[in-house]
């Protein structure tokens, strides 16, 4: 740095200015000190910046699977979000298993990260070990235990969505989804609940027998209402806990003749990419991923910087997209 200084006539500060992007560098000396970098192939020495700050550049993402569309999307939304304050972002598959989470924030140590944010599965508030770097936590599995909190309220989502079908003149519910498995644990019985009250507002009720337990993949669920659909006559509508399970069961009934949405509503949730492209194009659940991604990052920064945030338990908008899976001709 000493040398671009001298070969382009300003101080060392004022590299240091350039090469950290500070605005208050006028165009002209800008222009002189980047011509001098060029001229001398110089590069910032980043171990020797970090061991000055104490900071290492890059935060953690722990998710479950991120094979699941949502979790994908979610990803590349933070990484966009870190990109905005200069974060590398390290993300990290946790596989939805209590030791892999428990493990994976043990090993986010301060010489290998400076902050996490971690969407977990099976570990409870109670089981989150103490860590020297920020933690901030999002997804509908873990909340009130002093740590900041981004979710989207499961309840009203499922809700809102079964007063869609109800609306509809949807009578007999089957939800294609387990709230048993591990990996929906968490915002499985959220969602459920939901459906359930909505129903009982109308005067009707989900029995045991109207819920497909499954993975939420399209494979898993295909296979699983396929193999309901042999005993049990079509329902009115069909509510799937993710995309995923949404596409499975739209071909399960293809493969029996059924028509979405003719002769069955099926709703979705998650809006992922896929969504608007399926054929019916598929009404779901859309939850402000974006904003998830911006505020998590934004406040685990805060955290890093500060020590301190004002976020706490903050709950993330959602909307019903309507498209044509619930819409009979």
């Amino acid at each position: 740095m000493q040398d671009v200084a001298e070969h382009a006539g300003v101080s060392q500060r004022t590299v240091s200015n350039v090469v950290n992007n500070y605005v208050h560098v006028s165009p002209k000396t800008r222009e002189k000190v980047q011509k001098a970098i060029k001229e001398l192939g110089y590069r910032p020495n980043v171990s020797a910046q970090r061991l000055r700050s104490g900071r290492t550049g890059m935060i953690a993402l722990a998710l479950p699977n991120i094979s699941w569309p949502y979790f994908a999307e979610l990803a590349h939304l933070v990484q966009q979000a870190a990109q905005e304050f200069k974060q590398t972002v390290f993300v990290v598959e946790t596989d939805a298993l209590r030791d892999r989470e428990i493990s994976s924030l043990e090993g986010f140590r301060s010489d290998v990260v400076d902050g996490v944010i971690f969407s977990p599965v099976e570990l409870e508030g109670k089981d989150l070990p103490e860590l020297d770097v920020p933690l901030v936590l999002i997804g509908e599995k873990i909340a009130n235990v002093g740590r900041p909190h981004f979710s989207v309220d499961g309840w009203a989502a499922a809700y809102a969505v079964t007063e869609h079908l109800l609306d509809r003149g949807a009578r007999n519910f089957v939800v294609v989804g387990s709230s048993d498995n591990v990996i929906t644990s968490g915002p499985g019985p959220q969602r459920r609940k939901g459906i359930e009250d909505a129903l009982a507002s109308r005067g009707l009720k989900l029995s045991k027998d109207s819920v497909v337990e499954t993975l939420w993949t399209h494979d898993a669920a295909h296979f699983a209402l396929t193999e309901w659909l042999r005993n049990h006559d079509l329902p009115d509508a069909i509510i799937a806990l993710n995309d995923s399970a949404a596409a499975g069961s739209i071909r399960a009934l293809a493969d029996v003749g059924a028509r979405v949405p003719d002769d069955v509503l099926v709703t979705g949730w998650d809006d992922t990419d896929i969504a608007s492209y399926m054929l019916p194009s598929l009404t779901a659940i859309k939850p402000d991923k974006a904003s998830i991604a911006h505020r998590s990052v934004q406040t685990l920064m805060e955290l890093i910087r500060d020590g301190k945030t004002d976020a706490g338990e903050e709950t993330i908008d959602f909307e019903l997209v309507v498209r044509e899976s619930s819409t009979p001709r």
